[in-house]
């Protein structure tokens, strides 16, 4: 089963689709190649964001340089031109951090679902496809993720911020 089967969203699919479309015979497409007006239905769902070296433990700090409406309102607050250190502490950073070291080094699509909550409230679901750009051609400097949000009560409206450090991860996928 292809990398593409296994992702059971279609939303993510149709994202895995358009990215591997514009890869054409190179492994990573280039930010030039993302044309948000290609995929306007994708795009209350979609993250860019940046790894802008830093003197930090890991050299970079991550960066949204475009954060979709959904993504904002699980959030809890704006993120476009925030660092995600700024708004959140944690495992959830090192694990978000972890995920953007992986897409750089290995150059590849990582798959991810997690859970945001606690035991006894409601989880909030998220499934994220995380995608490989390059400002350069070589070095992956930045990220092109589709993120899916499922609530297993709709009336709750539990954001990212509020249970950050509450969360696992369930599954993790690479092609």
């Amino acid at each position: 089963m292809s990398f593409a089967e296994k992702l059971d969203e279609p939303l993510l699919a149709e994202l895995y689709s358009y990215w591997s479309a514009r890869r054409r015979e190179r492994k990573v497409p280039a930010r030039a190649d993302i044309d948000p007006v290609d995929i306007p239905q994708l795009l209350p769902h979609l993250t860019l964001t940046e790894m802008v070296p830093a003197e930090t433990a890991r050299g970079f700090r991550i960066r949204y340089r475009l954060a979709g409406t959904e993504i904002e309102s699980h959030f809890g607050c704006p993120l476009t031109n925030r660092y995600l250190d700024e708004l959140v502490a944690g495992p959830f950073v090192d694990f978000a951090m972890d995920l953007h070291e992986r897409v750089r080094t290995e150059k590849a699509p990582v798959y991810t679902e997690v859970l945001f909550g606690s035991d006894d409230a409601d989880p909030l679901h998220v499934k994220r496809l995380m995608l490989p750009l390059s400002e350069d051609g070589q070095t992956v400097n930045l990220m092109l993720a589709g993120v899916i949000f499922f609530h297993s009560n709709p009336n709750d409206r539990k954001t990212i911020l509020h249970s950050h450090e509450q969360f696992s991860s369930t599954a993790l996928h690479t092609p």
